[in-house]
């Protein structure tokens, strides 16, 4: 009999990697509970000798998203994963990776789901509009260049009541609840893409990831409300250019907005 909700096995998540993938993997850490997988993969990236390490937990305690929000984490029912990656990117480099992830996050998950998937940048993956991935990426300083921490956040199959904590639109990766998606193979297919991204993106940069991230874009042609610091105003996005930053048209001038200094909504 195969269980309907299989647990997160180590085992089962190596089984279908190739062995280039497998040579660059520093260690696998799958906790029942923990306060954030992100926090786990910063501390060991301390004392991490290969290319990159996986931090996945069956719940959070301590879950963050964007701007210190709350990730509501119920047991045994998501993705909690973060990776830990020595990279030897430069900051200059970093403004387009949530992207650029974001796009490789998409391109595992359209395995398992018919429906159609969307990046609202800079790195939230939506449904029907409805939120189901995030994305936090943190960095610190390394001898060999920066070491990055890309948590990612996936609804896989979470009920009402579980999600009742969080404050916008959301959604499952999952259709069908009576067919449930094994999240071993998910993230299976995830460490492939991402795996392809720590070798081609300190060479390409999200000059590479542009054009297929554009075709995902959410918020491009329409017209949005922008947030700033120190001024609101509405509109129309016209895409994002080969640095990551969202390119807006108002009143015939274009805006350059980089991710971090900026809140935007659809209109």
């Amino acid at each position: 009999m195969i269980e309907n909700n299989p647990r997160l096995i180590e085992e089962s998540i190596k089984s279908g990697l190739p062995n280039n993938i497998l040579d660059d993997i520093d260690s696998i850490f799958i906790k029942d509970s923990t306060e954030s997988t992100n926090d786990n993969a910063k501390n060991h990236l301390k004392v991490q000798k290969a290319l990159f390490s996986m931090h996945l937990a069956e719940q959070q305690t301590a879950g963050r998203g964007r701007n210190n929000r709350k990730w509501v984490s119920p047991h045994g029912k998501n993705i909690y994963l973060s990776l830990g990656w020595k990279s030897k990117l430069l900051h200059s480099q970093l403004e387009g990776l949530s992207l650029a992830v974001a796009t490789c996050l998409i391109s595992s998950l359209k395995e398992f789901s018919s429906k159609n998937i969307q990046i609202k940048w800079p790195n939230d993956l939506l449904i029907n509009k409805k939120k189901i991935s995030g994305i936090l990426i943190e960095t610190s300083d390394s001898e060999e260049g920066l070491d990055i921490v890309i948590g990612i956040g996936i609804n896989v199959h979470m009920n009402e009541s579980e999600g009742a904590e969080i404050d916008q639109d959301w959604g499952n990766l999952e259709e069908n609840h009576s067919n449930k998606l094994d999240r071993n193979k998910i993230v299976q297919s995830i460490i492939s893409k991402l795996h392809e991204l720590f070798k081609d993106y300190p060479q390409s940069g999200f000059k590479k990831y542009h054009h297929t991230f554009e075709s995902y874009n959410l918020l491009k042609d329409k017209l949005c409300k922008v947030e700033m610091d120190r001024e609101t105003f509405k509109g129309k996005v016209i895409g994002v250019n080969e640095v990551g930053e969202l390119r807006v048209e108002k009143d015939g001038e274009i805006h350059h907005l980089r991710y971090g200094e900026v809140s935007i909504r659809e209109l």
